[in-house]
Parts: structure tokens; sequence; C-alpha cells
């Protein structure tokens, strides 16, 4: 996964070298000729790939691009104050009724969240992806804290069941072998196993197959890195943490590893 990492933010800041340099003037040249709407429509329909504890605020920014979502209501921003809560699934499910589907991707069962890209999805959607990552074990972390105790349930208990309460909970072990090399997973299409002999295709999809990365750690960043590229007002409610995380002083704070004895994903 330390690959993974270290390809995806070589993706968003190359290392100033003379080859890079010739890159980014190239980049830059491509930017004057192309609008924002043309590199728009390009990337659409938007797939958003959703990776679990990477930002599911993400999809406030995606519904109130202009034009995306004329149904969706002004100020109506994906919490559940609003849809309750499972309000992932709820206003996914709004997805096919608020929003164009020819600019952004509804087509999908609402309870999926979270897809693994098989290669059929892969090459229908090629260069339309979008999607936010982070740093592997903080984002394993997260998981682990969460305080509904979804991810750590066994069996699975679906964040819209009436009875939330799980039967028993994965040991930290357990956990690191379900939760771990997910983002892996997720990009190659493999649910349940992932190995390094998987990161060169992961590797070669965030480069091909993507419109847009962005980093959770560089919320504010990203979101205007994705306003730079593909237009778009930013909005105060694209910048609010929809799932707050008490186990953190603030949004930029990290957990502690120690729990993880030295495991690394």
């Amino acid at each position: 996964m330390t690959s993974i990492r270290r390809g995806l933010i070589g993706l968003i800041l190359l290392p100033l070298t003379v080859d890079a340099l010739e890159i980014q003037m190239h980049l830059l040249r491509h930017l004057e000729i192309e609008t924002a709407e043309m590199r728009r429509m390009k990337a659409s329909p938007m797939f958003w790939l959703h990776i679990p504890k990477c930002g599911t605020s993400f999809l406030d920014t995606l519904v109130h691009m202009p034009g995306n979502c004329p149904g969706w209501p002004e100020n109506l921003s994906v919490n559940d104050e609003m849809f309750g809560k499972c309000f992932e699934d709820a206003s996914r499910s709004m997805c096919p009724v608020w929003c164009d589907q020819a600019r952004l991707h509804c087509n999908r069962n609402p309870n999926e969240t979270h897809q693994f890209l098989n290669e059929e999805t892969y090459q229908i959607y090629k260069g339309k992806f979008v999607a936010l990552f982070r740093q592997p074990e903080q984002r394993l972390l997260s998981a682990w804290y969460d305080d509904a105790n979804i991810f750590r349930a066994d069996p699975f208990v679906s964040a819209c069941a009436e009875n939330r309460t799980p039967e028993s909970l994965m040991s930290m072990e357990e956990f690191q072998g379900h939760f771990g090399n997910w983002e892996t997973k997720q990009l190659v299409g493999k649910q349940f196993t992932a190995t390094q002999a998987d990161v060169p295709m992961a590797l070669e999809r965030l480069r091909e197959g993507f419109a847009f990365v962005g980093l959770q750690e560089e919320w504010s960043l990203s979101i205007c890195l994705f306003h730079a590229k593909f237009g778009g007002p930013c909005r105060s409610l694209e910048f609010l943490d929809t799932r707050p995380d008490n186990r953190r002083t603030n949004a930029t704070s990290t957990y502690d590893t120690a729990i993880l004895n030295g495991w690394v994903d």
C-alpha cells in the first residue's frame, strides 16, 4: 500500500526534476487549451469511487457542481440530520431522481457504497473516475474507531439496520486482515485479497482511469483543485465534515498507530 500512496502523491505533486518540469509545462499548455467545461464533459458521467473513511463529504462537491444535479436543493448537505442514520444510502437513492445521469453516474445499487472495480466497469468508465484517498494506517484506524462499530462488527451489520448492535467485534488482527489493503482492493476489483503483485495494476488505473484524485488529509486543497480543474464555485458546505470523529482533536490530527503493533498496510 505504501507504493500506491507514493504513486498517488506523485500524481498530485510531481517532484521538480527536469522531466517533471517538462510534464508540468505540458499540463499547463494543456490547461490553456482546454476549458474547465471541456475537461468536465470529457470526465462525464463522473464515477465516484468511494473508499471507506476517505470522505463521504465529497458527495456534496459532486452533487452541487452546476448542472450535475438540477433537482438537488441548493443548500442541502449529505448528512444524518437531513437523511437519517444511513444518509449516504438515502442520498444516493435520490441521485437518479435529482441528478443528470449524463454528468454524474447514478446507475448502481444505492446500498453498494464502496464498489470494487471489475474489468468491465473499469473499461466502461475509464477516464471518468474521481476519488479521494488517505494514508492507509490512518484510514484503517478511522474505521476501527468508528463510533457505531459497524466496521468491526462480526457478522456484518448494515448502517441502515434497525438494530446496529454487533453480535461481536473483530480483534485488531482480524480487522487488519479484513480491512487492510482496501484502497488497492477497490482499484483492482478484488474484494477479499490483494497482494504486492496487484500494485502495478492499481497504479496504472490511477494514472489512466481517473479524471481526479485527491487526498483526504489535504481536504481543502483537494476540493479547490477539483474546482480549478472542472469549474464551479467552492461552497462552504463542501468543507464541512459530515462524519466528525471525536477520537481526534481536529480534522488534520492523526490517530496513534501504536495499537497496530508495527503493522503496516
